[in-house]
């Protein structure tokens, strides 16, 4: 039979101009669950019937999709999707490039849009322009294991059919970014985030980011009105979720949480992966930003009981950014091939 699942295939390119799809240039291994909508419509009028009688009408386009699977470092084009685009990384040294995506508070800053590809072995492909991420979550799993990420695309336009672009290949070595290989720093000011390791505490933890993007959209009296014409951004959120074994420093957090005062703290999750990209270089996730105890939850993993913080990020300019997302990987731009 033809459409055999293990034929999908997401391939994305980086888009220089907003309405103007790109041929791919990476696929990458995440698995897709796309969704367009075309909004058809019967209209809501009297008929003298039971049943619709008026053909229906089309409205905004809602094209969407979920991105999910393990976190490699060369999965930046993840983040600057989400927080921010145009980024031009340093490097290479030892074969490594570092990217840094510090996206403004007071400032809008552009995304990087792309172009997706999708589909299975037939003629049923589809080629989607003008994507970004509108929310991701990154989860920590208690099994140590790589990151894990779910991401919600949003699409401006799409065309179906649409062959993919022949010749590209998933990595087949990926450098996986895992749950073992984080530190985790909790500190009290900003001058000495990243200071203080939280050792032995934490089992799981997840970042959420959410960035409730404003879809524009005019009337410009041709067949392509349907399409998005632009994105603004919207309120910023993130909420990171720790599950803390009940250590003396986890607890000495849990006392912040209840204090009379708000008591901001200034949290460095860092992956140091464990592949090497040349000679000594590792990949790299750090992501650093400031926030409040908001909830605590109570937990058990395994025969221990176990509780949770809810941390809701801040933006104090004490930091260079609201939110700090530096990666490592091997790639000198944001959605070239796999080395």
């Amino acid at each position: 039979m033809p459409g055999n699942i293990e034929f999908r295939a997401l391939q994305v390119g980086l888009q220089s101009v907003f309405g103007t799809p790109v041929a791919a240039t990476r696929r990458v291994g995440l698995r897709f669950a796309p969704t367009w909508d075309p909004h058809w419509t019967y209209p809501d009028v009297d008929t003298g019937t039971l049943d619709p009688a008026i053909a229906p009408y089309r409205m905004a386009d809602d094209i969407t999709g979920e991105i999910t699977g393990p976190l490699s470092a060369d999965d930046v084009w993840l983040f600057t999707t989400l927080l921010k685009g145009g980024i031009t990384p340093t490097g290479p040294a030892d074969s490594a490039y570092t990217w840094l995506i510090e996206p403004a508070a007071d400032s809008a800053d552009a995304y990087d849009v792309f172009t997706a590809e999708w589909g299975d072995e037939t003629a049923d492909q589809f080629r989607y322009r003008d994507g970004i991420l509108d929310s991701m979550t990154l989860t920590w799993p208690q099994d140590l294991g790589p990151i894990q990420v779910s991401a919600q695309a949003r699409f401006g336009q799409g065309t179906y059919p649409q062959a993919r672009t022949g010749g590209l290949s998933v990595d087949n070595d990926p450098p996986w970014l895992y749950g073992a290989d984080t530190m985790l720093y909790i500190n009290d000011n900003a001058g000495a985030i990243g200071i203080t390791p939280i050792m032995d505490s934490m089992h799981d933890a997840s970042i959420a980011f959410t960035s409730n993007t404003d879809v524009k959209r005019f009337s410009n009296g041709s067949n392509a009105n349907f399409a998005a014409a632009g994105y603004g951004r919207g309120r910023r959120g993130m909420q990171t979720t720790f599950t803390f074994a009940k250590s003396t420093p986890a607890l000495a957090e849990a006392v912040k949480w209840l204090n009379a005062n708000a008591q901001e703290r200034f949290i460095e999750l860092d992956v140091n992966g464990r592949t090497l990209i040349g000679a000594a270089e590792h990949p790299r996730l750090r992501i650093r930003f400031a926030g409040y105890w908001f909830t605590r939850s109570e937990q058990a993993v395994g025969s221990n009981s176990a509780f949770q913080l809810v941390c809701q990020h801040f933006y104090d300019p004490a930091l260079p950014a609201p939110i700090s997302v530096r990666v490592v990987n091997r790639l000198s731009a944001v959605m070239a091939p796999s080395p």
